[in-house]
C-alpha cells in the first residue's frame, strides 16, 4: 500500500519560512560584526604607547633625521635608546622603515600616523642597526644612514611626507619601543613635474624677560641725583639674555629670509642692533592682560598707554622707524583687547597661536580686516599647527615622535608639504610665528630646511600685508571675537592682577618717600646741613665728595625722576607677555624698599642706667643725596622702664644725625626698648631696631637722704644703748 506522505499545515510552513529568514539574517550580522571587528583591529600591538609604555623596558627618542630628502642626499637618523629596566639590555636592534609608495591622503592620516594610530605597513626597510648591551638607567645613541642609491629610498617615485616608523625590538623580534615620524622627498630626480611653491613668512620676535637690576647703577642711583638721561642703566640684562643676544643675532645673519620683529626696549640693550622687518610694543607689554583689567590700576602701578603705545615704540627705536605691530600676550585676542590696541595706534595685530575660526578647512591665508570702535584693524592669524609645532609643541602628547626638536622639525617639513599638496596651485600666504623665547638652534634647524624645499617660497612681512584677506573669513572672526568678549574673565582668566598689586604698593612707596620722608625746607623748620652747601659742609668734606655735592641739584626733583623712571622700566617689563616677566616686580618692590632702608637707624648699644632719669642717644644715617626728614619713636616693653615716645630730626645728604631720649628708671631690672622711623604722618618705614637698658638702681634724693638719717640715728641709739646698759658682774 502505498502512503501519501504528509504534507504540512499552511501555519506550519509558515513558521519554517520565517525561522530560515531570521537564520540567514543572523548569519549575515554575524558576517558583518566579524568583518568590523577585523578592520578596527590595530594591525601591531599598542604603537601609540609602545614607546612610552610603563611595562616597556626601553624608550626611544629621536635626536636627528634628514627631513628633506633628494635624490642625492641620502636618509640619516639618530635616536637615543634608554634601557628603563633593571637589568642590561642585550641582543637588541633598531629598525627603521618606511612606505616607499605611500601618499598621505588627509591632515587626519597624519596626525593618525604620529600617533601610531594609523593602519599603514612599512614595508620598506631602511635600514637596522644593532644596539650595544645598555646598563640598566642609561642610554646610547645608535646612527642609521642609508644612502642615497639604497633600494627603498630609490623606489619613491612620487614626492611629498613618507611615514617612518622606528622600532626596537630583541633577540626574540619583541618590540620594546615604537617611535613614528615622518621624511619628505622633494620632486628632485622624479618625473612629475613642480608645482608652484606655497608662500611662507616665518617671523621670529625679538624681546626677552631676562631683565636684572644691576646693583651698581641701582647703588648709584640711590645716593647720586645724575644727570636724568640714564634710566635704562639700573635695569640691564642678565647673563642669560646676553647670550641669548648673539645667538640671536647669528641666527638673523645666517638666515636672511627670517623676518625678525624688535622690541624696542630690548633692541636697545645689543651692542650691533640688528636688522628688523618691524616693530612691536615696548617690552611686550601683554594688550591682551590690559583689556582685561582695570586699566587705572596700570597707571597707578607706572604704566600708562603713552609708555608702550605704537608712538612710543618708533620713539624708541629712535631711527627711521619700520612698521609697528602688537603681539599678542598671554590671553586670547578679543574685541576689547584689539581696541585697545588700535587706540594706541597699531592697525595691526598678530596672533602667533592662531585662531580656533575655520580650524577644519585647508590651509588659508591668516589675514583679516575688522572694524572696532576705535577704528580698521588688520588681524595676522598664524597657521597654528605649524606654529605650534615651530614653537616647540607637539602635536600630540600621543606622538612619539614628536616629543624632541628633531622629531618636531620633520613634521614640520612633512606638514609644509602636504599644506602645498593639499591645493598646490592657490595662492595663499601662511604665516609663521616662533616664539618670545624660542630655541635660537630648533629655529636654525627648522630655516635650514626650509631653504632646502623647494615646495616653500620664503616670503616677508611685506608680502605677507599684500596679500588679499582670507575670502569670507573676516565676518567669522569677528563673531568669533564678539563671543569671546561676551564671556569675558570666565574665559581669558583675571589677568596679571598679582603682578599690578604688587607694582602698585612699590610705586605708592617712592611716591611716600617723595611726599612725607624727603625733607622740605618750607615745612621742615628744623636747622640742619644743606644738601647744597658743597666745600663749606663738613660733613662732605670728611667724606671728600664735596664736590659732587656742590653740583647736585638744589632741587630734588630730577633725582626722583629718575627713580620713579627706573621703577616704572621695570614695571612695563614685569607686565610682559610671558609669565617670566611677572618676576621683576619683586625687583621692583626690592628697589623702593631700599628706597626706604636708605634712611636707618645705627644699632644701639645697652645702656646702663645707675639713677632715676638718663638719657639715651640714637643716631639716624641718610645715604641718599638729599637731606631726609624723620620722626623716631621709641617704646619700652616695661612699666617701671620708659622712655620719651618721639623725637624729630632732619638727616643731612649722606651724612648722620642724632637724638636724645630721656629714661625714666623706677626699679631695678631690664627692659627692651624697640626703635623704629615714622614719616610726617606718623606711619612707620624702614627696619625697627631692639636695644636693651639695664637698671643698677642706686639711692639718691630725698629718699636716699632720708634712709641715711635714719641710719644715722639708729646708729646713734645703738651707741646710747651700748654706755648705758647694765654690766654683768664677770665683765
Amino acid at each position: 500500500m502505498i502512503q501519501t506522505p504528509l504534507r504540512p499545515s499552511g501555519r506550519t510552513s509558515q513558521h519554517t519560512h520565517a525561522f530560515n529568514r531570521w537564520t540567514r539574517w543572523a548569519r549575515i550580522l554575524l558576517t558583518i560584526v566579524l568583518l568590523l571587528t577585523l578592520v578596527m583591529a590595530p594591525w601591531h600591538p599598542a604603537p601609540a604607547l609602545a614607546a612610552t609604555n610603563h611595562q616597556s623596558s626601553a624608550e626611544v627618542a629621536l635626536r636627528w633625521s634628514t627631513p628633506v630628502v633628494t635624490d642625492k642626499s641620502g636618509y640619516t637618523l639618530r635616536a637615543a635608546v634608554t634601557n628603563t629596566a633593571n637589568q642590561p639590555m642585550e641582543n637588541a636592534h633598531l629598525s627603521v622603515s618606511t612606505s616607499a609608495l605611500y601618499s598621505f591622503s588627509s591632515r587626519a592620516d597624519m596626525q593618525a600616523w604620529s600617533e601610531g594610530h594609523a593602519r599603514i605597513p612599512t614595508p620598506d626597510v631602511l635600514g637596522t642597526q644593532t644596539v650595544p648591551t645598555i646598563p640598566a638607567g642609561q642610554s646610547v645613541e645608535v646612527a642609521v644612514n642609508v644612502p642615497a642609491d639604497q633600494g627603498s629610498i630609490k623606489k619613491m617615485t612620487s614626492w611629498g611626507p613618507k611615514p617612518v616608523r622606528l622600532s626596537l625590538s630583541d633577540d626574540q623580534d619583541q618590540v620594546l619601543g615604537d617611535v613614528f615620524t615622518f621624511l619628505t622627498r622633494t620632486w628632485d630626480g622624479l618625473p612629475t613635474a613642480g608645482t608652484p611653491a606655497l608662500a611662507l613668512t616665518m617671523v621670529m620676535p625679538l624681546t626677552s624677560s631676562d631683565w636684572n637690576i644691576d646693583d651698581k647703577a641701582m647703588t648709584a642711583l640711590m645716593t647720586q641725583s645724575g644727570s636724568g638721561n640714564d634710566k635704562n642703566r639700573s635695569v640691564t640684562l642678565t647673563r642669560q639674555g646676553a647670550r641669548r643676544q648673539g645667538d640671536q643675532s647669528q641666527l638673523l645673519a645666517k638666515h636672511g629670509s627670517l623676518q625678525a620683529l624688535g622690541d624696542p626696549v630690548y633692541l636697545s640693550a645689543f651692542a650691533n642692533r640688528p636688522q628688523i622687518q618691524g616693530l612691536i610694543q615696548p617690552a611686550d607689554f601683554d594688550i591682551t592682560g590690559y583689556a582685561s583689567q582695570n586699566q587705572d590700576r596700570y597707571a597707578q602701578a607706572g604704566v600708562t598707554p603713552g609708555s608702550w603705545s605704537a608712538k612710543a615704540s618708533a620713539k624708541l627705536y629712535a631711527d627711521s622707524a619700520p612698521d609697528t605691530y602688537a603681539w599678542q600676550g598671554r590671553q586670547e585676542w578679543t574685541m576689547e583687547s584689539i581696541t585697545a590696541a588700535r587706540r594706541a595706534g597699531y592697525q595691526t595685530v598678530i596672533a602667533p597661536q592662531g585662531f580656533e575660526v575655520d580650524a577644519g578647512t585647508s590651509a588659508h591665508t591668516g589675514k583679516y580686516t575688522i572694524e572696532t570702535k576705535a577704528g580698521k584693524v588688520t588681524v595676522l592669524s598664524a597657521q597654528r599647527e605649524l606654529s605650534n609645532l615651530a614653537r616647540g609643541h607637539p602635536s600630540s602628547t600621543r606622538a612619539t615622535g614628536e616629543q624632541t626638536q628633531a622629531g618636531q622639525t620633520a613634521r614640520f617639513i612633512a606638514q609644509s608639504a602636504f599644506y602645498q599638496m593639499e591645493q598646490p596651485y592657490a595662492e595663499r600666504s601662511l604665516l609663521v610665528c616662533f616664539d618670545t623665547d624660542e630655541d635660537t638652534q630648533q629655529a636654525d634647524q627648522i630655516m635650514t630646511e626650509l631653504e632646502h624645499a623647494p615646495w616653500i617660497s620664503l616670503k616677508s612681512m611685506d608680502n605677507l600685508m599684500q596679500a588679499p584677506d582670507f575670502t569670507g573669513g573676516s565676518s567669522g572672526l569677528l563673531k568669533a571675537l564678539e563671543l569671546d568678549s561676551t564671556k569675558g574673565s570666565a574665559k581669558h582668566g583675571d589677568g596679571p592682577t598679582g603682578t599690578l598689586d604688587s607694582l602698585i604698593a612699590s610705586r605708592a612707596e617712592i611716591d611716600r618717600f617723595a611726599t612725607t620722608i624727603l625733607a622740605d625746607g618750607k615745612q621742615d623748620s628744623q636747622p640742619t646741613a644743606s644738601a647744597t652747601a658743597g666745600k663749606t659742609d663738613s660733613q662732605a668734606l670728611a667724606r671728600q665728595d664735596a664736590d659732587t655735592t656742590a653740583r647736585q641739584p638744589k632741587d630734588p626733583h630730577q633725582w626722583l625722576s629718575q627713580l620713579t623712571a627706573a621703577h616704572d622700566d621695570l614695571a612695563l617689563k614685569s607686565l610682559g607677555g610671558t609669565t617670566a616677566a611677572a618676576g621683576l616686580a619683586d625687583q621692583a618692590e626690592a628697589m623702593s624698599r631700599r628706597l626706604l632702608d636708605g634712611v636707618s637707624i645705627t644699632p644701639s648699644e645697652s645702656l646702663n642706667v645707675v639713677s632715676e632719669t638718663a638719657s639715651m642717644p640714637v643716631t639716624v644715617s641718610n645715604s641718599h643725596p638729599y637731606p631726609v626728614h624723620a620722626r623716631i619713636s621709641a617704646r619700652t616693653d616695661s612699666m617701671e622702664i620708659v622712655t620719651s615716645r618721639m623725637a624729630e630730626v632732619v638727616i643731612p645728604a649722606r651724612s648722620e644725625a642724632q637724638v636724645t631720649f630721656k629714661v625714666r628708671v623706677a626699679t631695678a631690672g631690664r627692659a627692651n626698648v624697640d626703635i623704629g622711623l615714622l614719616d610726617r604722618q606718623g606711619r612707620p618705614f624702614g627696619q625697627v631696631r631692639r636695644a636693651q637698658i639695664t637698671s643698677n638702681l642706686r639711692l639718691s634724693d630725698m629718699s636716699g637722704l632720708i634712709i641715711i638719717v635714719i641710719a644715722v640715728l639708729l646708729g646713734l641709739l645703738g651707741l646710747w644703748r651700748q654706755f648705758h646698759r647694765t654690766k654683768d658682774p664677770d665683765e
